[in-house]
């Protein structure tokens, strides 16, 4: 048995899990904060992820450890500015053996760029799948960014306010994966993931971003995926 959980806030990994789901014909999880993983094991899980501020988001990283399989498959999304060092970290999580790995660069959240990707990338992680093999993920450098108060980075640079458009259907708070929001204000739970706004109904949930961040944004280094980011790997 295949199954594949991904994490997503706006939509970019969710795509990349449905590729994966449709090519399996797996069944596909939502991770989120309480999310209850079935206790019996599969063979093969993947798990689809976007990087966030350089390190594995809570919800993702809470999760990892429980899901019960006897071999993973790490597939981190990212909108080709940092990967920080996700998958080898991601894959001293889970309780199996990680037989495949990918960045997968995407549209970035806070930019608005729609949720496409390259499949061709991920052919060959198919073909790993079919043909299981424990694989060892290099450690890559990392930056002192991720270390520095990433939660709080967030709230500073990107701000999110609730509109007189709002009708109080608290759809926004149903779809939060850290519960962090309430009456369309969030608390420091909060990982700007822009869920609620993506999905509000209303369009009554408004993101800003600070000057800094917007300077980042635009004087980006975009970064593609190669074939050293496919696993990332050798074979054990």
């Amino acid at each position: 048995m295949i199954r594949i959980f991904y994490f997503s806030g706006t939509g970019h990994s969710r795509a990349v899990a449905d590729y994966f789901a449709d090519s399996l014909k797996a069944e596909i999880f939502d991770i989120e904060q309480d999310i209850t993983v079935n206790g019996a094991e599969s063979e093969i899980s993947v798990i689809v992820f976007p990087v966030y501020c350089g390190n594995i988001p809570k919800p993702v990283k809470s999760v990892l450890q429980k899901i019960n399989s006897k071999y993973f498959v790490l597939i981190a999304t990212y909108g080709r500015i940092s990967t920080g060092n996700v998958l080898w970290e991601s894959s001293k999580l889970v309780k199996g053996k990680v037989i495949a790995a990918a960045y997968v660069p995407t549209g970035h959240t806070y930019l608005d760029e729609p949720a496409e990707f390259d499949s061709e990338i991920l052919k060959s992680v198919l073909k790993q799948i079919e043909h299981p093999k424990e694989v060892v993920l290099k450690k890559e450098r990392k930056g002192i960014l991720p270390h520095i108060f990433p939660n709080l980075r967030s709230r500073l640079g990107v701000k999110i306010r609730r509109t007189n458009d709002c009708i109080k259907c608290t759809m926004c708070e149903k779809n939060c994966p850290m519960q962090a929001i309430s009456d369309g204000n969030t608390d420091k739970k909060c990982i700007r993931c822009l869920r609620c706004a993506k999905n509000c109904p209303r369009n009554a949930l408004k993101v800003s971003y600070n000057p800094l961040l917007k300077k980042y944004l635009k004087n980006r280094v975009f970064q593609d995926a190669n074939q050293s980011d496919i696993a990332n790997a050798q074979g054990n």
